[in-house]
């Protein structure tokens, strides 16, 4: 059964979290990149594109250009951010090891200003309803 909490601060917004004894939470890997030429940031987009469509242990990924929202204590010195979701730790060293994610690095990390990097564990999320 699954167990739904309300968040107080976020009216309107349910964290379902799954019972114990259920599946491994799954892998978050953050990446955030200053490009040295900003105006390549769609170029590496694409790339990225084409080599994550062929990594399987890939379970789900987002990337795009920093928004500006006028916030100033959100980071704001990157070009480009990427999340990619793997299903245990073992897929997303498979991830780290797959040629075509090596490729992209070898590719793409010369013209890095600058990058971070974050990993976490999340659990099932949404918004809205029960």
């Amino acid at each position: 059964m699954t167990t739904s909490i309300l968040l107080t601060a976020c009216s309107g917004m349910t964290m379902r979290v799954k019972p114990a004894g259920g599946p491994a939470q799954r892998v978050q890997h953050v990446v955030l990149v200053e490009l040295d030429d900003p105006a390549r940031a769609s170029e590496m987009m694409q790339d990225m594109r084409e080599a994550f469509e062929a990594i399987p242990v890939l379970a789900a990924w987002q990337a795009g250009p920093k928004v500006d929202t006028g916030r100033p204590q959100v980071q704001a010195w990157y070009t480009v951010g990427i999340v990619t979701e793997f299903d245990t730790v073992e897929d997303y060293k498979a991830y780290l090891e797959h040629p075509r994610h090596k490729a992209l690095v070898e590719k793409w990390k010369p013209r890095w200003k600058r990058s971070e990097m974050f990993d976490f564990g999340s659990v099932a999320m949404t918004t809205g309803g029960n």
